[in-house]
């Protein structure tokens, strides 16, 4: 009796002590899931930088402690840093002189200001364009980004080439060794050196690959050369005749 009573006694201990073992694994479990950051983006686009602006100094005097003061130097707009603990944080913005953020600081590169409405921003050695609506229109994922005619940016990606318009729409994958916006909604591309084509935005061959340089359209047609050093009007039917 006392071996079947000793028996049960340790069971029951053995029991508990398990219990409590989970319990407290459990507990750090649910500690250590609770102390994961929470990482959230920053878009403080359109918010008012409380301070003045500062008329002899041509200024925005921050009295904001999140945001330093900036000086236009003649500029409508001028970068703006929004103070951080982790250095390592994008917090880098556009401020008008009205005190007003106009691009969100979350960038480590911007353009000052605006050009025909869109502004580059960069993160990470890559850019975008930002509109004056905030709106981030292409994400900073582009070596080079050039602003062409028409609402047309080239854009650059792993040495390729390609097109993307002014609502952020990506026209030609940036899949090309160079190209050049042509206009009237042709382009040319380059297949080797001193051999250029014309395609258009559906990428279909309009003109094969033959020629020496690059032109743009106007009123359906551009003059370029071949090898031979003649000029050739090429039509944006796909026509091409000696000059």
């Amino acid at each position: 009796m006392k071996i079947f009573l000793l028996s049960c006694m340790t069971i029951v201990v053995l029991s508990c002590q398990s219990k409590n073992k989970e319990e407290g694994n459990a507990s750090k479990t649910t500690t250590a899931e609770t102390a994961k950051p929470i990482k959230t983006e920053v878009n403080d686009y359109g918010k008012q930088v409380k301070g003045h602006y500062d008329k002899k100094e041509d200024a925005w005097i921050s009295e904001d402690p999140f945001y330093d003061s900036v000086y236009f130097n003649g500029s409508d707009f001028e970068s703006v840093r929004r103070l951080v603990d982790n250095e390592d944080e994008p917090n880098m913005g556009l401020i008008d002189k009205q005190g007003k953020i106009v691009v969100a600081t979350k960038y480590d590169g911007i353009s000052i200001g605006f050009t025909n409405g869109f502004c580059q921003v960069g993160l990470d050695h890559n850019w975008g364009i930002v509109d004056d609506k905030g709106k981030e229109i292409l994400p900073p994922v582009y070596s080079d980004i050039q602003a062409e005619k028409d609402g047309i940016f080239r854009i650059s990606k792993d040495n390729k080439y390609g097109f993307a318009d002014k609502i952020g729409k990506i026209l030609v994958p940036p899949t090309y060794e160079s190209v050049s916006y042509a206009g009237e909604g042709l382009f040319f591309f380059m297949k080797a050196p001193a051999q250029w084509g014309v395609k258009n935005f559906k990428e279909e061959i309009v003109v094969q690959p033959e020629f020496t340089n690059t032109g743009e359209f106007v009123n359906g047609k551009t003059v370029v050369q071949k090898k031979d050093g003649q000029d050739y009007v090429v039509y944006a039917n796909g026509n091409v005749v000696k000059k």
